[in-house]
């Protein structure tokens, strides 16, 4: 877990510009800038650690960690600003897959794209979760992990070879996302399925302590109301009663939808960002030349 938070960090870090660097084993320190300053509490320098130990013993070292403040705040911005970066891969150009043909020598940029979500599951409890999903335009959806991607730059650039053209297509990304998305509600159905199931037997425990009560409340009323007489008064305590039964039925009902929306799941899909990673690659496998390559 502690590699998943420092991922999220660093990245968020990364995007916001914001310059960091490790003065001590264990220990982080953020060159905060004047634009950012609000959100973190109007200080210039941070001081951070993932290691509880170590923030146990100095108070002022920020510890992040799961479930921590600064951890909720930095994923809900990300969150809010996704931001699609594209980055060229420094390798030879290598061949397409098996399954297309080369009708061509040349060598060009195709791309794959990296997209990293948040998934709340709102169920009594906010739980975050955090996904990647990897995927191509000569292939589409590769794969998925429950962790955000990060891009290495010793393998990377953010220039690209002057000599090779680049693939680039909107609809393919935008069609890569689609895939993506429907890959990421596949994989995530059975924990759905498992929290709804939970949320279920906790509303039916719920409901019915709840339900005891009123019943035994009701049929407390029941017995008075059967044992009033004719005279006046007991037509008015009658009444009181009829209405204290109302009042009961209409809590029933109150206190129901209550816990019907407590224990209801829901599920929400943040895209904290995107990241293009441009391959260069021998032949024609683009997408716009697809209709000219046969399968083997």
């Amino acid at each position: 877990m502690e590699n998943k938070i420092r991922s999220i960090v660093f990245s968020f870090l990364d995007m916001a510009k914001i310059p960091y660097k490790e003065i001590r084993k264990g220990v982080w320190i953020a060159a905060i800038p004047e634009a950012e300053k609000n959100f973190f509490d109007n200080v210039s320098k941070l001081e951070f650690t993932f290691n509880r130990e170590l923030a146990e013993e100095h108070r002022n070292i920020e510890l992040v960690c799961e479930g921590s403040f600064l951890l909720r705040k930095i994923i809900e911005r990300m969150s809010v600003l996704p931001r699609v970066s594209r980055v060229f891969s420094k390798r030879i150009p290598e061949t397409p897959p098996q399954s297309l043909t080369v009708v061509t020598d040349s060598a060009y940029y195709r791309s794959k794209v990296a997209f990293n979500y948040k998934v709340t599951f709102n169920c009594e409890q906010n739980k975050d979760k955090l996904y990647s999903v990897v995927a191509d335009t000569a292939f589409g959806v590769l794969n998925i992990n429950d962790k955000l991607f990060e891009v290495d730059m010793d393998e990377f650039s953010e220039a690209p070879d002057p000599n090779l053209k680049i693939e680039d297509s909107g609809y393919d990304i935008l069609k890569l996302y689609m895939e993506a998305c429907q890959k990421l509600e596949d994989e995530i159905h059975t924990d759905i399925k498992e929290l709804r199931c939970w949320s279920e037997e906790k509303y039916h425990e719920s409901i019915k302590v709840f339900e005891d009560y009123l019943d035994e409340q009701k049929n407390e009323l029941l017995k008075k109301k059967e044992n009033v007489s004719f005279h006046l008064y007991f037509f008015q305590k009658e009444e009181e009663i009829d209405k204290m039964l109302a009042n009961l039925e209409e809590e029933r009902k109150r206190k129901t939808a209550e816990l019907q929306d407590k224990f209801r799941v829901k599920v929400s899909v943040s895209l904290i960002n995107a990241v293009v990673l441009c391959i260069p690659t021998i032949g024609t496998a683009s997408s716009k030349a697809k209709r000219t390559i046969s399968s083997k």
